[in-house]
C-alpha cells in the first residue's frame, strides 16, 4: 500500500514546497489553510468531528493518516487539546513536523511515522480519520488496531468513500490506479466491520451530494488558476493535479461512488 500511496501523492510535496516559498518562516494556520488539508470541506469537517467526538482541552486525540498535519494543528489550536498524528509516509510525516514547528504548535502536536495496521503504543480518548481508510483493504486488522488505541468508551469519527451501487470495471480501475483505493465496502458492511471490532452506538450520514459538489468546485477552481500554477510549478506537476481532480469528479458524478461520515464509540 505504501508504494501506491507514494505514487499517488508524489506531486503534493513539490507543490507544497513551491507554495511555501512565498510565505514567511513563521506561519499561521490561515497561511496554510489552502495547502495542508487533504480531506474534503476543509476546517468545517474538523469542526463537525470536534462536536461529534465531544473534544475538550483535556482530550487526548489521535489523527490516523495525518498527512502534513493540517487536521492535527487545527484541532490543537481550536480546542487546546494534545493531538498525535500518525502518518504512514515518512516524507509527509517529516513535513508535518516542519510545519508544526513553524506554526508554534509543537508543544501540543506531535507526529509518529508508522502504520496503523502494525499498531502504536498509547491510548486515546478519541481518534479521527478523514479520507484515509479507503486506502486500506485489511479492515479486520485496521479496526481491531483502531479499537486497541482507545480508552474504554472512547469515541471515533470517520470520513470515507463507500460504494452506493456496484462499481463498474472502469471505476474500479480508476480508484485502484489513481486513488490508491483497491476496494470499497457498502455502508452496511462498513458498519459490520466496526461492530466486529467492538465499536457501538454507530451513527452515519450520507454526504455524497455535498462531496459531489465539493470535488467539482475543487476541479473548477484549480482549472481557473492552472496557468498561474503552470508558470510556477511546471506543466507535469499541474497536469498530475488536473488528472487526479478530474478523475475524482468523474467518479462521484457516476453515482456509484459515495461519501459517508461515521461516528460512535468503543463499547466497554
Amino acid at each position: 500500500m505504501q508504494e501506491s500511496m507514494t505514487r499517488m501523492y508524489q506531486y503534493r510535496l513539490p507543490f507544497l514546497r513551491g507554495e511555501l516559498a512565498d510565505l514567511p518562516e513563521r506561519l499561521t494556520l490561515k497561511d496554510l489553510m489552502p495547502l495542508d488539508h487533504y480531506h474534503y470541506c476543509g476546517t468545517a469537517a474538523i469542526d463537525l468531528a470536534i462536536e461529534r467526538l465531544k473534544v475538550t482541552p483535556e482530550s487526548q486525540i489521535l489523527d490516523i493518516g495525518a498527512g502534513v498535519g493540517g487536521t492535527a494543528r487545527y484541532l490543537a489550536q481550536r480546542v487546546g487539546c494534545p493531538v498525535t498524528g500518525l502518518e504512514l509516509q515518512p516524507q509527509l510525516c517529516q513535513m508535518a513536523g516542519e510545519l508544526t514547528e513553524r506554526t508554534g504548535l509543537s508543544e501540543r502536536v506531535k507526529f509518529i511515522q508508522g502504520d496503523i495496521l502494525e499498531g502504536i503504543t498509547g491510548q486515546f480518548d478519541a481518534w479521527l480519520s478523514l479520507l484515509v481508510f479507503l486506502h486500506i483493504p485489511e479492515r479486520k486488522t485496521l479496526f481491531s488496531q483502531c479499537a486497541a488505541v482507545l480508552k474504554p468508551g472512547g469515541r471515533f469519527y470517520i470520513e470515507d468513500y463507500v460504494q452506493l451501487q456496484p462499481l463498474n470495471p472502469k471505476e474500479q480501475g480508476t480508484l485502484a490506479q489513481m486513488v490508491a483505493c483497491p476496494e470499497l465496502p457498502f455502508i452496511p458492511a462498513y458498519q459490520q466491520h466496526l461492530e466486529q471490532a467492538g465499536f457501538g452506538h454507530i451513527a452515519w450520514e450520507n454526504v455524497t451530494p455535498l462531496w459531489q459538489d465539493w470535488v467539482q468546485q475543487r476541479l473548477m477552481q484549480f482549472q481557473h488558476k492552472q496557468e498561474h500554477y503552470r508558470q510556477k510549478h511546471g506543466d507535469d506537476l499541474v497536469q498530475s493535479y488536473l488528472n487526479f481532480y478530474q478523475a475524482v469528479a468523474d467518479l462521484f458524478s457516476g453515482g456509484n461512488l459515495g461519501g459517508v461520515r461515521m461516528w460512535g464509540q468503543l463499547l466497554p
